[in-house]
């Protein structure tokens, strides 16, 4: 099993940028709907609506470089709405070039897995 999954949190949302925000959010989930590699892209809000999670599932780690590259401009446009992105990645594996690239480049929080229910 390759798969991985990933949180993004935009943690600054301020209230007069809300509703923008929301707009491309929802822009961006109907371009993740054309996107195979993407099993899974869910967004919560906290309870102050200033903060949003999202919860993400990739058949393979090629696809959240793949979701990146393809919808740069609509995350540049997220983050200077909900503030710098806070990552963390959960690949099932650490072979690959893609796992390599992730762990090497992204400023994200990178976990290895240990056990889990099969």
């Amino acid at each position: 099993m390759n798969s991985m999954q990933a949180i993004a949190v935009f943690p600054t949302i301020a209230p007069e940028n809300l509703e923008r925000f929301k707009e491309l959010a929802q822009v961006m989930l109907l371009e993740v709907q054309n996107q195979e590699s993407i099993l899974r892209y869910d967004l919560f809000f906290n309870h102050d609506m200033t903060s949003c999670t999202v919860l993400e599932e990739y058949g393979s780690p090629e696809g959240v470089i793949e979701h990146v590259k393809k919808n740069a401009a609509l995350l540049v446009e997220l983050s200077a709405l909900g503030g710098k992105i806070q990552g963390s990645v959960f690949p099932m594996s650490q072979e690959g070039s893609a796992i390599s690239e992730i762990r090497d480049t992204w400023d994200s929080k990178f976990h290895t897995h240990f056990a889990g229910k099969n």
